[in-house]
């Protein structure tokens, strides 16, 4: 049996850079589109042995704003890999750099999953966040997408953003329960370093994010979204049943997955690799018929244990103690005992026959709890 195997694909173009956006991604570049799927291409077919024999479970494209290229570069893209036709592929999208006739032909070349950029419903919010799309245009966005034949569809919503109100937030989440979007993926805002959102706190002009509406903003999605079947089953993320993403599950399983374009990692063999995160090299190591990997490092079985446990602990299943134990030829209580008594004592973890997972008051501090497995 084929071993399966997951592909990322990174796509670091956008129409505009939104105030909050810390990832590998280039406004007003479009004359690099060539050259940059020229490169993406190349490094592809340099992956040949570790492609052959596998079989592909899942394809996410992502970026940037995949959907500013043109769908032809996409194609381009999707035919340099093998893939059967229940394979999920997911293309990011964003409203305002997307139309009909785009998801007609992702449609033909094999996409099955639309994840949109939406961020938020509310136009207020959305000039706050420097969006190029309004309310109007989302939500005509996504009927055209379901006009083209697509029903696995998700949306990225952001909570906790300067300015942003509970009401606010609460209409966004109402308005994709009214569009019945099987997926969404609900976000804290991370304000990071080098973006316009990080100068503008600093300076006054945006005021610092409320923790406290930020964790009643985190409840409110769980309490809405499961009052309309779509359940949360990580951290982030909540689906219908049967719509949960199989790319990200991948992930957060230690699925083998390889990634390819500017600063994409990958898991293989029990090494991650990282691709540089510079234009001008990743293109120049290419054309040399070179790698553009920039580090590379085998796991240690300590670091393979707290990735596990990690991600696992993301996932509202939790971690089995059998298969922990199975796994790992070890025994998670009693390696652990310590660590889960703290836990438990201080709310942060629960038991369920052989499952530990967090409890509400742990998805609050999640990062806390991880710390405890490193």
């Amino acid at each position: 049996m084929e071993k399966k195997l997951r592909i990322y694909i990174h796509i670091p173009f956008c129409k505009s850079k939104c105030n909050y956006c810390d990832f590998n991604s280039f406004a007003g570049m479009d004359h690099m589109f060539k050259p940059y799927f020229k490169s993406l291409i190349s490094e592809i077919a340099l992956y040949a042995n570790e492609l052959r024999g596998r079989r592909i479970d899942s394809i996410f494209i992502g970026g940037g704003t995949p959907s500013h290229v043109n769908y032809e570069y996409i194609g381009s893209i999707l035919d340099c890999f093998k893939f059967e036709k229940d394979c999920e592929v997911t293309i990011e999208v964003n409203p305002g750099a997307i139309a009909f006739h785009n998801f007609m032909q992702y449609k033909k070349m094999g996409i099955n999953r639309i994840s949109f950029g939406i961020q938020s419903f509310s136009d207020r919010v959305l000039m706050y966040m420097g969006r190029i799309h309004n309310r109007a245009s989302a939500i005509n966005n996504i009927h055209e997408c379901k006009a083209a034949g697509f029903d696995n569809i998700n949306a990225d919503l952001i909570f906790g953003y300067p300015k942003q109100t509970y009401e606010h937030y609460d209409e966004s989440l109402n308005i994709i329960k009214s569009l019945e979007i099987p997926h969404v993926s609900c976000y804290s805002l991370s304000i990071e370093e080098n973006t316009l959102l990080y100068n503008m706190v600093r300076k006054g002009v945006m005021p610092y994010p409320d923790e406290k509406l930020d964790r009643d903003m985190y409840h409110l999605s769980i309490k809405s979204l499961q009052k309309a079947g779509i359940y949360q089953y990580e951290i982030s993320n909540f689906a219908k049943p049967g719509f949960e993403c199989r790319h990200n599950i991948g992930y957060w399983h230690r699925d083998e997955y390889l990634g390819f374009g500017l600063s994409a990692h990958s898991l293989y063999n029990e090494y991650r690799y990282s691709n540089t995160s510079e234009m001008h090299e990743y293109i120049t190591l290419l054309d040399k018929y070179e790698k553009p990997v920039k580090e590379v490092g085998k796991l240690s079985k300590e670091e393979i244990i707290s990735e596990y446990i990690i991600l696992r602990l993301r996932m509202n299943e939790g971690i089995h103690v059998n298969t922990f134990n199975n796994l790992f030829s070890d025994d998670f209580e009693l390696r652990y005992s310590e660590k889960i008594d703290i836990l438990m004592k201080k709310g942060l973890i629960d038991k369920s026959d052989d499952s530990y997972f967090l409890t509400m008051l742990g998805m609050d501090v999640a990062n806390k709890v991880f710390v405890e497995f490193i």
